[in-house]
């Protein structure tokens, strides 16, 4: 059987968790005897993810045991912005030009927005058949969310190259059906495919013992623990914000517990001191292993989906509600948040706000009666769901159903 080989290229490191438990799992997921697929990889390594040579050696090893073949690009920033980036982008060209002369990939697949335009860019250039995986409008983000204005270069760049990938995609892959519509109206002959990102849930499971450990680590035995794991600002709601939506509710409710998983530690404490939460009321991580991250979540009761909402984010379909839910953990979420709004409802997995300004003294007491009234069974409903809908399985499903028809 000829071998058909896939150029995959990301933005992110591999260490990233966007990478190292999204996009490479789903493509661990398609080695199999009967496909002849063989993926090339090219990421942009960021210093906080930095491997070291001999680690980078082995890493190149482990890959192509599973047919990927890896390219790592240091990624640039800093000063003279724009030369380290056009500097990073011919590094990258040069790269994909050797893949194509050496192995003649059938197409090029970008994993999420802004490494979709550039695979738009690169395969113009080269002759290769774009792929778009896991499209949102990051253009309307950061309008949105006020970070760029709408006359700004920046946002009229990156917009139109979100019109590109769109409008010359073979196939796109979408997280909800928000964003097909979307993706609908610039190009309807593209073949789209609605799929949140999926997760392993054979390693995102509720770890009994990993609950009782963390919990005496934290010191939050006997509490309602709630949950958030990531970044600040941005796209998402500041510390401040948080901290001050649970100061409510904790002052409804000294037993509730703030759980913070980030590398933003800094800031949290910042606004830890400026809500005078005590000790003993919150702790903080700084980010933890992935392959540990299942026994963290699992010493939760309820996971907090910390994203306003703001028109765009109904594009939405944050990874940490999959995450969540696979560890056996329900959520709360502003409404029209992608589809998680939605489900939460639907599935009775999750509970819906209209945003962080909820009356807390009503709020405190949705919490408890709904975690209390789901028992066991809210468990088994969280983590069912995850499975059916939210699992590396249906992302590799739909990989093998494009890559066969490249």
């Amino acid at each position: 059987m000829k071998e058909k080989h896939i150029i995959i290229y990301t933005f992110q490191s591999l260490e990233d968790p966007l990478v190292k438990g999204l996009i490479l799992e789903y493509l661990k997921g398609l080695k199999t005897n009967e496909n002849n697929f063989r993926f090339h990889l090219i990421t942009h390594e960021q210093k906080e993810f930095v491997l070291t040579p001999p680690d980078v050696a082995i890493k190149k090893n482990e890959l192509l045991k599973n047919n990927i073949k890896w390219y790592p690009v240091k990624y640039r920033s800093g000063n003279l912005l724009l030369f380290k980036k056009m500097f990073n982008f011919l590094q990258t060209f040069f790269i994909t030009l050797s893949i194509k002369r050496n192995y003649k990939p059938a197409a090029i697949l970008g994993f999420l927005s802004i490494s979709g335009g550039y695979s738009y860019i690169l395969s113009k250039l080269l002759d290769l058949k774009l792929i778009v995986y896991c499209f949102e409008p990051h253009s309307k983000y950061m309008v949105d969310f006020n970070i760029w204005p709408k006359t700004g270069l920046k946002y009229k760049l990156l917009r139109r190259f979100e019109y590109l990938q769109l409008k010359h995609a073979v196939y796109t892959v979408v997280p909800n059906n928000f964003t097909k519509a979307l993706a609908e109206e610039i190009n309807k002959n593209n073949h789209i495919f609605v799929c949140p990102i999926s997760i392993d849930t054979n390693l995102m499971i509720f770890d009994e013992a990993g609950r009782e450990k963390i919990r005496n680590k934290i010191n939050a035995n006997g509490k309602t623990v709630i949950i958030y794991t990531g970044k600040f600002g941005g796209i998402y709601y500041s510390s401040d914000e948080i901290v001050s939506f649970f100061s409510g509710l904790y002052q409804q409710n000294s037993n509730l517990f703030l759980y913070i998983i980030t590398p933003n530690e800094t800031e949290v404490r910042q606004s830890i001191n400026k809500y005078k939460l005590t000790e003993g009321t919150y702790y903080i991580s700084m980010m933890v292993n992935y392959t540990e991250l299942n026994q963290h979540i699992s010493a939760a009761d309820i996971g907090l989906i910390a994203v306003p909402s703001l028109p765009s984010q109904k594009y939405r379909t944050p990874v940490k509600t999959a995450i969540y839910l696979s560890c056996g953990v329900p959520y709360i979420v502003n409404k029209n948040i992608g589809d998680d709004d939605s489900i939460a409802l639907h599935e009775n997995i999750g509970l819906v706000i209209e945003d962080l300004n909820e009356d807390p003294s009503i709020l405190s007491n949705r919490i408890i009666k709904f975690l209390g009234d789901g028992g066991s069974g809210l468990k088994t409903r969280c983590r069912n769901y995850a499975i059916t809908h939210r699992g590396t399985n249906t992302a590799t499903a739909i990989l093998q159903k494009i890559f066969s028809g490249i």
